[in-house]
């Protein structure tokens, strides 16, 4: 049983490694990549990260939930680490783990979604993954607690010269809610160091995830990787008749960081939303590329995408598109997209994208860019609130709507205090004055 089950793994492996030997890096060249420049990587040594890599017990000590998470699966460069773990809260019948301990039957579903729709770096993921963490919730059960998988990243050493050193990990999850299953799973990514000491490593990571009819899955995605990293993460979704599938992601670490997710709607009455918060500071790069396709009726779909670029080195990116099929009838579909430039020369590509053939249909979507208003900022030094603050206060308001919808405290703080440092930087530019974005 366990060398049926390892085989479905050594399938994809092969299968990718195959398609990798003739893989083009996609360059701005691309329309789809046009604003993202992924060239670092192939100027990069890139070598997949060893297994058993050490871990700080403060690290996970200052990413638990005191709140309470249920579960807690730790993978470091992808691979699940027990030890670091703990499942033993799950209810009878929920398999959380590695492929080898996976049900046939869900396993042999592992690559379906990536290999149609998962685009050149899940393919990278593939030729790459150690393992994949099966996420099984059986027909009709509930899960009261969420999952808080902590993905760890950990460095290549320093090169002596030549080509930058990047270690290379593959972090794969299979997420399968059965008939009425639900589940709140939230996806932090951190480094194993910070700061300088961080080094450098490039993640590829896919979820693959899989809803039944009426199931219903609440997805968190925080993205708090040291600033010299590169991210490049796929989400594929395939929901059945009446499923509810909610992603809340926030995004405020690495350098080259994008996400790409795919949803489709495969049967009525289903529900779609999600809500994007994305940081650029000095020298990232945040891009999200989303692509939503509604095939049957009554189905709904709501998108919030935000985007603070904070320096005059940052640049976010968002292309979303959502698209109305013809037998789509009586959808109710929204995207919006804000973004907010705090500083002179920042940068924001928007191309949010609604393509509507249904006919009866409420579809609504639209795109702003623009600075902190001086009507607002007015009203605050009016009252004597100094305009570093005022200028805070605007910021966290921004994005709070989306980043507060995670829920945890101990994660909104996390990410507030990412802001709260990168604002530091972006006050340094202001108070400089225009010299400073030369």
């Amino acid at each position: 049983m366990l060398r049926r089950q390892r085989a479905w793994l050594s399938a994809l492996r092969s299968a990718c490694a195959s398609a990798l030997a003739t893989l083009r890096v996609p360059s701005t060249r691309n329309e789809e990549y046009r604003y993202t420049d992924v060239s670092p990587l192939t100027a990069a040594a890139l070598a997949p990260a060893p297994p058993g890599a050490p871990v700080d017990a403060e690290l996970l000590q200052r990413l638990s939930f005191p709140e309470g998470a249920g579960s807690v699966a730790v993978l470091v460069d992808g691979r699940l680490r027990p030890e670091l773990s703990d499942l033993s809260a799950l209810p009878a019948g929920v398999y959380v783990g590695g492929a080898a301990g996976a049900p046939a039957d869900v396993l042999q579903r592992l690559g379906e979604l990536s290999n149609v729709r998962g685009g050149p770096f899940a393919v990278v993921n593939g030729a790459l993954a150690a393992d994949a963490l099966v996420i099984l919730v059986p027909a009709r059960a509930r899960i009261e607690r969420p999952l808080h998988v902590v993905h760890v990243a950990t460095a290549a050493p320093p090169s002596d010269g030549g080509a930058r050193a990047l270690a290379a990990s593959a972090p794969r999850l299979l997420v399968a809610l059965g008939k009425g299953a639900e589940l709140e799973l939230l996806e932090e990514f951190v480094s194993a160091a910070a700061g300088a000491a961080a080094g450098a490593h490039a993640v590829f990571a896919v979820a693959e995830v899989l809803l039944d009819a009426c199931a219903s899955l609440r997805h968190g995605y925080a993205q708090r990787e040291a600033p010299g990293s590169v991210h490049l993460k796929a989400t594929l979704v395939d929901q059945g008749e009446g499923s509810s599938y909610s992603l809340v992601e926030a995004r405020v670490g690495g350098g080259l960081s994008r996400h790409d997710v795919g949803v489709a709607q495969g049967g009525p009455e289903t529900a779609t939303r999600m809500r994007h918060f994305l940081l650029a500071g000095a020298s990232q790069l945040q891009d999200l590329h989303t692509k939503l396709v509604l095939d049957h009726p009554n189905g709904e779909a709501d998108q919030l995408h935000k985007c603070i670029v904070s320096h005059a080195s940052g640049r976010g990116v968002f292309d979303g598109n959502v698209k109305v099929n013809r037998l789509a009838q009586k959808t109710d579909a929204g995207q919006l997209s804000r973004n907010l430039l705090l500083v002179p020369r920042a940068t924001v590509n928007v191309k949010p994208n609604l393509q509507i053939i249904a006919d009866d249909v409420k579809c609504t979507h639209g795109a702003a860019i623009s600075d902190l208003s001086e009507e607002e900022l007015f009203y605050f030094r009016a009252r004597g609130i100094p305009a570093e603050v005022a200028r805070q206060s605007l910021v966290y308001s921004f994005g709070a709507e989306v980043v507060q919808a995670l829920k945890y405290e101990r994660l909104v703080q996390r990410i507030q205090a990412d802001v709260v440092a990168a604002l530091q930087v972006a006050e340094a530019v202001i108070s400089a004055g225009p010299a400073s974005t030369q």
